[in-house]
């Protein structure tokens, strides 16, 4: 009974290391990359990852740590490498781009990116510098690509732009009362 409880509570490295010893067990061994856990499954381990967050918390949280970067170079498969790296580049610049956080988008049938990017940094204050940093900046030898880089979070305030034009409505001057000098 007490091998069922130790299993269902959370352990420390210490107690695994201690556990596998119990058991003759050389942790060094074992093929970690091997290990395959059912999707929402900790088996009492406690996770440090501080990418780890349930669906809610990810929800409020936002993607306020997010930008999108429009009017970046075209580019075929060939030179996709090249334009990562350049991108990182500018990027890194300004905070730590999380793993896997820079997504280039592209075409299905041609193989040629879309002309934008995604760039995901740990946190909100980085992509936020990153914005003011890199809107307008011009990329190659003839400023030909002048980004335009946006909050993902605004995305939603864009889309809510109605399709016509409407003027504002007008109100009426009311003089107000002066101050004499």
């Amino acid at each position: 009974m007490a091998d069922v409880m130790t299993m269902t509570m959370p352990m420390t490295m210490e107690d695994i290391t201690s556990k596998a010893s119990s058991l003759n067990i050389d942790l060094s061994s074992i093929d970690w990359s091997s290990i395959r856990v059912p999707p929402g499954e900790h088996f009492g381990i406690i996770s440090d990852d501080e990418d780890m967050y349930d669906e809610e918390e990810l929800l409020e949280q936002g993607f306020g740590n997010v930008i999108v970067v429009d009017n970046i170079p075209v580019v075929s498969c060939e030179t996709f490498d090249k334009l990562e790296g350049v991108l990182r580049m500018i990027f890194s610049r300004c905070g730590v781009i999380k793993e896997n956080g820079l997504w280039i988008p592209v075409e299905e049938g041609t193989g040629r990116t879309r002309g934008y990017c995604f760039v995901e940094f740990n946190t909100a204050q980085e992509a936020e510098l990153a914005k003011e940093k890199t809107d307008k900046y011009e990329l190659g030898k003839k400023h030909v690509y002048v980004f335009a880089v946006n909050m993902f979070d605004d995305i939603e305030k864009f889309s809510r732009v109605p399709d016509e034009w409407a003027p504002p409505a007008t109100t009426s001057y009311t003089p107000g009362v002066g101050i004499l000098v």
